[in-house]
């Protein structure tokens, strides 16, 4: 494990969610979840995935979604249940939940895009089936890329009934009014407010946000983007420690082919031959030279591998993450076991 500090609340995950609620407790232990599926009803364009309607309808089976779940439990930290949209699945993940709670390892809350919330009555009948097995809350997303897709009373029909069912230290999801959320639609539509909202509030520009927000960020020279913070503000460094550091690590995600991953797109192992636990006990980037070089150096250890190769860096790039993207798409057909899956870099190469 690693040498340096947990930055992580030391009391147990059940303690900490009693006490504060799952909202509060994800910043104070973190996250793991179940990447339950690539395919969504939306294509956001900030989405470091690439979900979206034209991803297989490929999704964890019921087997391997109670393994993985066993595994991320042992992380001690908060578990989700994410997409894609899973809840496109809904009676799956319902059935995969009760299955969980009887084993006291359901997931502490699903992740939702709501667009499926349609009435009052379709809402309540799915949150009180989720709590009944074992979910204790539920995430909302709000935002002009989201919003751009479906009318903005499903989203708050979603939010308020959550609310009711869950309590709202439960429920992670600003409680935007219709009014906000009908103008993050006006910005979703409008190519100039989209670019200053996107100024305003810098995605990681990894997946389709590489691919389609980018062009709205000014090029930077590479010895610029050294200080760029990573996830949720972690590193200001040249290298991405942060990222693949078992204890400071802010997410680590199981997908529905096994790939264990922690920076979106960069697969650490698989959980079906070494299980999460092993694998974060062996320190992640001890076991690939790929993932040592991002963790020690970031993009630029790859930037070297990959100039090795042939490829020829631009004088600049909008941010440290685009020039990761940017350099891994280029390698990925020499390793596609580790710059994988395929829905992540919107190719079919083999998985």
């Amino acid at each position: 494990m690693s040498q340096k500090a947990s930055t992580r609340d030391t009391r147990p995950v059940a303690q900490v969610i009693a006490a504060e609620g799952v909202a509060r407790a994800i910043g104070l232990k973190h996250v793991a979840s179940l990447l339950y599926t690539y395919r969504c009803d939306l294509a956001c364009k900030h989405c470091l995935f690439q979900c979206g309607p034209q991803q297989p309808d490929r999704r964890v089976s019921h087997e391997d979604g109670l393994e993985f779940l066993r595994q991320l439990h042992q992380t001690g930290r908060v578990i989700h249940i994410a997409g894609g949209e899973a809840l496109l699945y809904f009676d799956s993940v319902l059935a995969l939940c009760r299955a969980a709670d009887q084993e006291g390892i359901a997931p502490h809350f699903i992740e939702s895009n709501a667009r499926w919330c349609v009435s009052d009555e379709l809402g309540i009948e799915r949150f009180q089936a989720l709590r009944g097995a074992g979910v204790q809350g539920m995430l909302f997303s709000a935002d002009p890329y989201h919003q751009v897709f479906f009318p903005p009373e499903n989203r708050a029909r979603a939010f308020r009934l959550a609310v009711d069912i869950f309590g709202r230290p439960n429920v992670i999801a600003s409680d935007a009014s219709i009014e906000k959320l009908r103008e993050m639609n006006d910005i979703g539509r409008d190519r100039e407010r989209l670019a200053h909202f996107t100024r305003q509030h810098p995605p990681r520009l990894v997946g389709r946000a590489g691919e389609q927000l980018a062009h709205f960020f000014p090029d930077r020279p590479l010895s610029d983007l050294a200080q760029d913070p990573l996830w949720h503000g972690s590193n200001h460094t040249a290298d991405c420690a942060s990222e693949f550091d078992p204890e400071r690590m802010w997410e680590i995600h199981i997908d529905p082919y096994g790939n264990i991953q922690t920076c979106c797109g960069i697969v650490l192992g698989n959980a079906r031959e070494t299980p999460l636990p092993a694998l974060m006990a062996t320190e992640f980037w001890g076991r690939s030279e790929i993932v040592r070089r991002v963790s020690e150096r970031g993009p630029y250890g790859l930037l070297d591998l990959a100039t090795e190769r042939g490829y020829r860096a631009r004088a600049g790039y909008p941010q440290k993450c685009h020039l990761c993207w940017e350099v891994r798409k280029f390698l990925r057909p020499s390793y596609p076991a580790v710059f994988g899956p395929a829905e992540v870099y919107g190719s079919r190469m083999p998985l």
